[in-house]
């Protein structure tokens, strides 16, 4: 995977995969040691930033990790900043909801990288939000049709296995199911890596 190419919706598609398979055992426990720790107050905020949000930029980069990277104290560095840079962007979205939904998500693509671009480059909230409107110019056709296109590719090809899984045996057919269910978050996760990077690559940070 290189990020020298310029984003479009097929190296969207193309090296989500690529990344998520790649990058699917780590990515598969690090989740797994996410959710037995979800419930505990605090912890799950760096655990949910290292998760979410650190681990992507690595996988983007193509940087290696290790799934306890999410308890690094240092994913809490940000917590302040990173509370408000959510609030900023949920409200944004609540208030294009008020006009008539299609804003909404028109700000959801827009100011979606503002969250990588605080914890990879130091912004604070405004100024990451901003950032994020700059990098995402001119390519928020781009990134939710390759986000949408993703999904569908994987729901497509997940409909076609299954059917010929189908005709040779139920269990396959089972078998077929999980495996892809399991490498959904893993594609997901590294599409989102691979999307800033990507952007933040062609803005020159």
């Amino acid at each position: 995977m290189s990020t020298s190419e310029p984003l479009s919706i097929v190296g969207i598609i193309k090296n989500s995969i690529e990344l998520g398979l790649k990058n699917f055992v780590p990515l598969f426990v690090a989740f797994i040691l996410w959710l037995v720790t979800v419930w505990i107050p605090y912890l799950n905020v760096g655990t949910s930033i290292g998760l979410f949000f650190l681990i992507p930029i690595k996988i983007g980069r193509g940087e290696s990790f290790s799934p306890t990277d999410i308890f690094n104290k240092e994913n809490r560095k940000y917590i302040g900043e990173f509370f408000l840079t959510t609030g900023f962007v949920i409200l944004g979205f609540y208030a294009g909801v008020l006009f008539f939904v299609i804003p909404a998500f028109v700000i959801a693509v827009a100011w979606g990288q503002a969250t990588y671009l605080l914890f990879d480059k130091g912004y604070d909230p405004i100024q990451a939000i901003k950032k994020s409107n700059e990098i995402t110019y001119g390519k928020k056709w781009i990134i939710f049709l390759g986000s949408v296109a993703l999904v569908l590719s994987i729901a497509i090809g997940t409909f076609i296995l299954g059917y010929i899984a189908g005709l040779i045996s139920q269990y396959l057919t089972y078998l077929i199911f999980f495996v892809i269910y399991v490498t959904f978050f893993p594609i997901v996760i590294s599409s989102n890596g691979y999307i800033y990077n990507t952007l933040a690559k062609e803005a020159g940070l």
